[in-house]
């Protein structure tokens, strides 16, 4: 091997070692603090979405790890293997389950988009009748401006909204977007299991990563939320499936897909640009390393198709309503939010960013001045009191340890399409708030300390194994990319679900991994 190649090799390494050691530290911080603490949204009045910091029961948390590491290895001992099991099997009950609890949720809770859903919703069937007046008008607290003057970037979720309306009829109820997403939800699923299956090579860690993604319940609740999350992040899945092949295979027809799937991915939910980036990293190193050229092309690709195509469909809204949509609010509008303070966590939503362009009268260049004098006040003033450290520690946690990610709450606090006056069933109320909420509380908490422990573990298992390639680094650098994202712009826990997901399967492969290490110990140690 030439020194050259060596170099490169090593260039590489180095890059891909450090953000996964970064990642490993991040989540090594989290576990300890899902060991000690729990964010929960207060369910004393939870229309108000303010974060509790809740101290947890030490001693039991630890315990529950301790039975866990124990089950697994007694499993191990007795030479009983998930890996023996049929894959194909364990992958239909994981969508037979994914799939009757989401439709079952959202049949129950009957949820009526609000806020930002209620607003792309009504657009989107008011342009399938060929009514334009949200392009040019707003509520209120926009100032009467058009909400897409703001965030011209959401027309992508209004395009797919308005393609079902033009199909089925702008009568059907909200429904009618609830189940694409239990859809996304089972393809999402099947992808994280085939990109287990092609980074790992093993049916154990296969195998686990389905059962995992089965009885991790957040996202099968989130489906009533009519927006672009889920199904934004079932196209971002297969993205990067097929990115690893063509990076494993050098195949054509898996860049081109990948292509695809990225830019549909960012028009339906822009914060996929993260998804892109990771992915763009991963191929300019996969260049550096095998100096595969033409992943550069795919790279550039996938930047202007994904750009391309929302500008694409902004203009084309534009064309139609003969709206000028040439606004929205800033990155740094955005950051300007998110050190400030919010009535929920720190770094919150709270309206900051959206604000300062309505007060400036839509004057972009005026926003960004009001934000960046509003930034440098905000840091001065949090310096000076000595607040910085406790302000980013508290947003930090406050997303990252709300083991519920908002999922149940999301429905919780909208209108339910019941008769005035009838109740909700009592299943409903007993997850809103009886003792069903008790028991998937405990669950979410113990799901997301464990996956926290064990996507740690299998972070560091890459270095070890020597697994830790241009593949395997897209999610967890997408992960690191989510993760500083929300830490420097608006913050909440529901942002974090996909990041949640994009884990599992390495969290499968540090449990395998750490399993396997200490039965060979113990082994060795009891003979």
């Amino acid at each position: 091997m030439d020194k050259t190649l060596k170099g490169r090799q090593k260039t590489v390494q180095i890059c891909s070692c450090i953000a996964v050691v970064l990642v490993a530290l991040i989540f090594a911080v989290l576990s300890f603090m899902a060991i000690l603490q729990t964010c929960r949204i207060d369910q004393a009045n939870p229309y108000s979405e303010i974060v509790n910091f809740d101290n947890d029961l030490v001693l039991t948390n630890l315990a529950l790890i301790g039975l866990t590491i124990l089950g697994a290895l007694a499993l191990l001992r007795k030479n009983v293997s998930i890996g023996k099991v049929n894959t194909n099997f364990i992958v239909g009950v994981m969508l037979l389950v994914t799939t009757i609890v989401s439709l079952a949720w959202i049949n129950l809770v009957q949820s009526i988009a609000s806020g930002d859903a209620m607003i792309l919703l009504n657009t989107a069937r008011d342009a399938a009748e060929n009514r334009y007046q949200s392009f040019f008008t707003s509520y209120d607290y926009y100032g009467n401006y058009s909400y897409y003057l703001f965030y011209p970037f959401q027309l992508g979720y209004v395009f797919f909204a308005e393609i079902l309306f033009r199909v089925f009829g702008t009568g059907c109820s909200d429904i009618l977007f609830q189940i694409p997403n239990v859809i996304a939800l089972d393809f999402i699923y099947v992808g994280m299991v085939m990109i287990a299956k092609r980074l790992f090579d093993r049916k154990s860690v296969t195998n686990l990563t389905a059962i995992l993604l089965t009885v991790c319940f957040q996202p099968m609740f989130m489906t009533t939320f009519t927006y672009g999350i889920i199904i934004g992040l079932a196209f971002s899945t297969w993205s990067v499936y097929h990115t690893i092949r063509f990076m494993q295979d050098s195949k054509l027809k898996n860049a081109v897909l990948a292509v695809i799937l990225i830019a549909f991915s960012v028009l339906l939910k822009y914060n996929n640009m993260i998804v892109l980036a990771a992915i763009c990293i991963a191929l300019i190193l996969h260049v550096i390393d095998k100096k595969k050229f033409i992943a550069l092309a795919v790279a550039a690709a996938m930047i202007v198709c994904s750009v391309g195509l929302q500008k694409g469909i902004i203009a084309s809204y534009a064309a139609r309503s003969g709206a000028e949509l040439n606004t929205q609010v800033s990155q740094t509008m955005y950051a300007y939010m998110g050190i400030s303070d919010s009535g929920m966590a720190p770094g919150w939503y709270n309206g900051k960013a959206m604000e300062t362009m309505r007060d400036s009268q839509m004057d972009a260049d005026k926003a960004n001045a009001v934000a960046k004098q509003g930034i440098s006040d905000r840091l001065t003033y949090l310096t000076a009191n000595h607040q910085l450290g406790e302000f980013y520690w508290k947003k930090f946690v406050s997303q990252l340890n709300e083991p519920s990610y908002e999922s149940i709450w999301l429905s919780q606090v909208r209108r339910h399409n019941y008769p005035e006056g009838q109740a909700l069933p009592k299943i409903v109320d007993s997850v809103y708030s009886g003792g069903m909420q008790k028991v998937l509380d405990n669950w979410f908490n113990y799901c997301v300390m464990m996956i926290y422990i064990f996507f740690t573990a299998g972070m560091l298992w890459l270095i070890v194994r020597k697994k830790l390639n241009t593949g395997s680094l897209i999610l967890p650098v997408a992960v690191l990319g989510g993760v500083l994202y929300h830490m420097i712009f608006e913050a909440k826990s529901q942002y974090l679900l996909p990041y949640f997901v994009m884990m599992i399967p390495f969290a499968a492969y540090g449990l395998i991994e750490s399993m396997r290490a200490l039965h060979h110990k113990s082994s060795f140690l009891f003979k």
